[in-house]
This record gives structure tokens, C-alpha cells and sequence, in this order.
């Protein structure tokens, strides 16, 4: 083999090292799946960098949704022209801190539970790709107090299932007069 030849071989090798190290560095960047954990990590920001990232659509089910902050980003996303749906248990209708009524003053679609005992889901479906679930209630107790967690998965069939369900609740398991006691009517 000739000098040529083996410089040749090895620049392409150094080549081949540094795409699979740029490959391998976003890969542990965007995981299919990320843990957080209250009180150690910060699922608050994780959920937050989620929904401020979205472009196209956002689809939440949340049983208990008080933290403002959570709210705010909700709001900017819809501010920005995401389509964004938010499905409430109808605990959420007369809860002195519950966002319901601020995110339809906002003029974010807001509906509520037909379930007469609680719709105890917890979930965001960012783009139909990136599903954000766990224990992680969206109020301040689970930002300051709680022992919570928070998963964000990446990944399209479970998005799918996800949106599934959301759909199902959004077009057949709301209480109208909940719905429009949140909005004001």
C-alpha cells in the first residue's frame, strides 16, 4: 500500500470518528426518552423548553392545572399559532387557583370532563410526536413540594396512542356546561 493511500485511510477514518461523535453527542442530547424528577432535577423547565417548542399543535390532559408559569407557556405557544386544546377534570371549574378560566380568557379551547369521579390523567402531545407525561400534576405544589416525575418521549406511536385517547376525550367525554362555565357563558 502505498503512503498516499494509507494518509488517505486514516483522514477518512478521523473523518468517520467525528461524524459518529457528533451522531453519538445528539443522540444523548435528544434521548427518546428523558427522566426528571422534582426536588433533584426540574420538570417544570423541562415541560416549559417542551412547550415552547412547539410549532404545529398542542393537546393536553391534565387532572389538576394551577401553576401559572405552565399557563404562561400554554399561552404562548396558542400566541404563536400552535393549535393548542386543553382537556381539564371538572375539579378545574370552581378551584380557586385553577388556569382554566385565565387560558379561555386567553382564547385557548379549554374543555372539561364528563367523568363524574376524576379524569386523573396527566399528558401533553407537543407537534403528534412528543408526548410529555407522568405523575407531575401542573400546579405549584408538584413544581415546589411534591415528589414528582416527568417523562418527555420522542417517539411517534406513542404520540399516536396518545392522541388517540385525547381525541376521544375531546369529542366525547366533555361536560358542556362545565365547558361553558370556564369560559364565562
Amino acid at each position: 500500500m502505498g503512503l498516499a493511500r494509507a494518509k488517505a485511510l486514516v483522514v477518512a477514518g478521523l473523518i468517520l470518528v467525528v461524524l459518529l461523535s457528533a451522531a453519538a453527542t445528539s443522540l444523548v442530547e435528544q434521548p427518546d426518552v428523558q427522566v426528571f424528577f422534582s426536588r433533584v432535577d426540574d420538570p417544570q423547565a423541562a415541560i416549559i423548553h417542551v412547550l415552547d417548542g412547539a410549532s404545529k399543535t398542542l393537546h393536553i390532559a391534565v387532572y389538576y392545572f394551577t401553576d401559572p408559569e405552565l399557563a404562561a407557556a400554554v399561552v404562548r405557544a396558542q400566541q404563536r399559532g400552535v393549535q393548542t386544546y386543553v382537556y381539564l377534570d371538572r375539579s378545574q371549574v370552581k378551584h380557586k387557583h385553577s388556569q382554566a378560566r385565565y387560558l379561555a380568557a386567553q382564547d385557548v379551547p379549554v374543555r372539561i370532563s364528563s367523568n363524574r369521579a376524576i379524569m386523573h390523567n396527566k399528558f401533553a402531545i407537543v407537534d403528534s410526536t412528543i408526548v410529555v407525561t407522568g405523575s407531575y400534576n401542573w400546579s405549584r405544589a408538584a413544581y415546589q413540594r411534591n415528589d414528582e416525575n416527568v417523562l418527555v418521549i420522542r417517539r411517534l406511536d406513542v404520540a399516536t396512542r396518545y392522541k388517540q385517547r385525547f381525541a376521544g376525550f375531546w369529542t366525547k367525554e366533555f361536560d358542556l356546561a362545565a365547558t361553558q362555565a370556564v369560559r364565562g357563558n
